[in-house]
């Protein structure tokens, strides 16, 4: 046992000493931060009210659109042709972003360009299209028919489909929860490979170089494996905290400064309040963080465990560092296998495939997380906390076979 720790100590120490893990624990959450940061910005999606300027020579609109006022969309006519170029240089018309040219036989032709400065959402072009075209049903109907235009929107009015998973009647399971809790599941398999990899590469570089033969000497095979494992995965738990700390203060540093809320009391009177847009409101408001980040470290520990027996085994297989690349390959498919059931189970999270990958423990922690960031009932919870130790005992299985193989495996090439 004292041997044991005295490697596990090594591996620790070892890494804790080069610069590179220093530098990794400040910038990798500073980067984070900051990538952040711009999506947050990004999710307010430029211009908050869009102008929509509608060029009708003929009056065929008679300078009205629907009857339901738009929030963000602001329509404006002009009674004339107007060049594309003109509207695209001439000083008057730069406060428009959108261009709707009618021609005088748009009602038998039913044909419109509609020319954007800056890309514009599928919203708003569903917006847009649909606005016009009622109008323009409202004109036909007025000139093959006596409906008047009230009788007509009567007529017309869409039935509105709202669809709901029988499971979720309130519609309170977002799918942008379901999307953060594959984010954050995916950054574990992630995190999991990248100091798999680091096993993978300190197993090798020790077989190598001889000095896996001297170790053998004064400790058993399983030990040093495991030594190795805990060793290196005790470094990325450390880093794991670190930038957890700092994510942690750089969101509250956010939260206080940038992203105030004005639906907050406490901000009132502030500079610059505002209301939160989806995604921000999403990070601050709707996940609970402290709750996922528990669930987050159980789920990684469980997930090193399994993935760091597989690559000291393959590591020890492998006589040289490029010779081992090839038995690299089946676990980077493996951790992709575990992101691409996470997209399935965002799309389809009720089927009976969706059931079973959430206890594979190649898929089950970006699943258990999707789950866990829309709202656990205690069914679901009860499914996740099994699903964790469906993981844990996965892994210590393997760990009892990867003690077996490195053994048989270490010496030989």
């Amino acid at each position: 046992m004292t041997k044991f720790l005295l490697l596990t100590k090594r591996e620790l120490t070892e890494r804790l000493s080069q610069k590179g893990f220093w530098y990794m624990l400040v910038l990798g959450p500073l980067v984070l931060l900051l990538s952040l940061f711009a999506i947050l910005k990004a999710a307010d999606q430029g211009k908050q009210e869009l102008k929509v300027l509608i060029a009708d020579p003929g009056q065929i609109m008679g300078h009205r659109l629907m009857a339901q006022v738009e929030k963000n969309v602001h329509y404006y006519f002009l009674d004339d042709y107007l060049e594309i170029k003109e509207f695209d240089k001439a000083k008057a018309y730069q406060e428009f972003d959108v261009l709707v040219e009618l021609n005088e036989k748009v009602l038998n032709n039913k044909k419109c360009f509609v020319f954007y400065r800056d890309q514009l959402s599928p919203d708003i072009r569903i917006q847009l299209k649909f606005q016009v075209e009622k109008r323009m049903e409202e004109l036909i109907a007025a000139q093959h028919s006596s409906l008047t235009e009230a009788a007509f929107r009567q007529i017309k009015q869409g039935f509105i489909f709202d669809f709901r998973d029988i499971k979720d009647p309130k519609n309170e399971a977002k799918e942008a929860n379901a999307w953060a809790g594959f984010v954050i599941g995916s950054f574990i398999l992630f995190f999991v490979g990248l100091y798999g990899m680091t096993i993978f590469r300190a197993t090798v570089r020790e077989k190598s170089n001889r000095i896996v033969e001297v170790l053998l000497a004064s400790i058993r095979p399983e030990q040093l494996m495991l030594s190795k494992i805990v060793g290196i995965g005790m470094v990325a738990l450390l880093q794991l905290l670190g930038w957890a700390l700092i994510l942690t203060l750089g969101l509250l540093f956010l939260q206080q400064t940038v992203f105030l809320d004005i639906f907050d009391p406490s901000n009132w009177g502030q500079a610059t309040p505002q209301r939160l847009n989806p995604l921000s409101s999403l990070v601050f408001e709707q996940l609970n963080l402290s709750f996922l980040f528990i669930h987050f470290l159980l789920f990684f520990i469980a997930s090193f465990l399994f993935y760091g027996a597989l690559f000291a085994v393959l590591g020890a297989r492998s006589g040289a560092d490029a010779d081992g690349q090839q038995f690299l390959l089946p676990l980077i498919f493996l951790v992709a296998f575990g992101i691409f059931a996470g997209i399935y189970a965002v799309y389809y999270p009720n089927t009976t495939l969706s059931a079973v990958l959430s206890y594979l423990p190649f898929s089950s922690p970006v699943l258990a997380f999707i789950t866990l960031a829309k709202g656990a009932s205690i069914v679901d919870y009860t499914t996740i906390l099994l699903s964790l130790l469906v993981l844990l005992a996965c892994a210590l299985i393997l760990l009892k076979l990867a003690g077996r193989w490195y053994k048989q495996s270490i010496l030989k090439f």
